[in-house]
């Protein structure tokens, strides 16, 4: 082989060599690795090919950048994406490399009904029907003003408000989820002010709007000079007082009522106002 020959042998091993070592990757190796308890330090470490000598990494924690120039980063933050740029500086023509992982945490949640059987009320009862993620079986307790709750499916008498209940699976992951106790709102009841009962089909009867959101009430109706002439548990508007007693019509004139919506876990409400007859 001539000296020319044998040098241009040595230019092709040389460039295909060089191009060997491209293109730059890099990966991640993360430990812990898996579905990890929230809060878990999880340590991420890359591990760069072809990049050269000393090349740059760039670390991104949900999109926010981190940490610079370090192959090794560690997170808490439950649930996060992370996400390396490698820059490096070996020549190749594509010297830029990217890679990412997950931190997977362990969400423990609970599935909960509040049972509120009358509106406006201050307390309700709560039953937890479920609780998902993690490993069976789970112990949990509820935190409430007054102390710990625990041991029962079934709380009763909550205050209107929310409340951690601190969950634990059978790893001991611990995880925290809100029962939140709200109330039912029942609009206001609204006594007519007058009706007519002249039995022409049309505003015969006293109404009271929104009466059927309380069922238990009390329905008094006395005339001027105080005496009851009507008087009714349970009142609804589909057989209202029709302005009778004792199957006679009332003449015409004012009335006033006195209405009491009782509640199983608080006071009762008094409503109290005047009604008159037109016919």
């Amino acid at each position: 082989m001539n000296k020319k020959a044998g040098i241009l042998l040595f230019l092709f091993c040389a460039v295909n060599n060089y191009f060997a070592q491209c293109p730059v990757s890099v990966a991640i190796t993360d430990t812990p690795t898996g579905s990890l308890c929230k809060n878990t330090v999880v340590n991420f470490n890359a591990t760069p090919t072809n990049a050269g000598v000393n090349p740059t990494y760039i670390w991104v924690l949900n999109g926010d950048t981190v940490l610079n120039n370090t192959p090794n980063f560690s997170s808490a933050v439950n649930g996060a994406h992370v996400e390396l740029y490698l820059i490096g500086n070996s020549g190749c023509t594509q010297d830029t490399a990217y890679a990412s992982s997950y931190i997977n945490s362990i969400t423990l949640q609970a599935t909960y009904q509040v049972i509120i059987e009358e509106c406006n009320q201050p307390v309700a009862d709560v039953q937890i029907t479920n609780v998902q993620g993690g490993t069976e079986p789970y112990s949990y307790y509820l935190v409430t003003d007054g102390g710990q709750i625990s041991g029962t499916d079934f709380i009763e008498d909550l205050p209107i408000s929310s409340y951690p209940l601190v969950i634990t699976d059978s790893e001991n992951c611990v995880d925290t989820s809100w029962i939140d106790v709200t109330a039912i709102d029942c609009p206001p009841i609204i006594p007519q002010e007058v009706f007519t009962p002249n039995e022409d089909g049309f505003n015969d009867k006293w109404r009271i709007n929104n009466i059927e959101f309380y069922p238990n009430n009390k329905v008094y109706i006395f005339d001027r000079w105080g005496q009851r002439v009507f008087y009714k548990e349970k009142y609804d508007n589909v057989d209202g007082w029709d302005a009778k007693y004792t199957g006679t019509n009332m003449p015409v004139s004012t009335y006033y009522y006195v209405i009491e919506l009782e509640f199983e876990k608080q006071d009762k409400i008094v409503v109290k106002g005047p009604v008159s007859i037109l016919r």
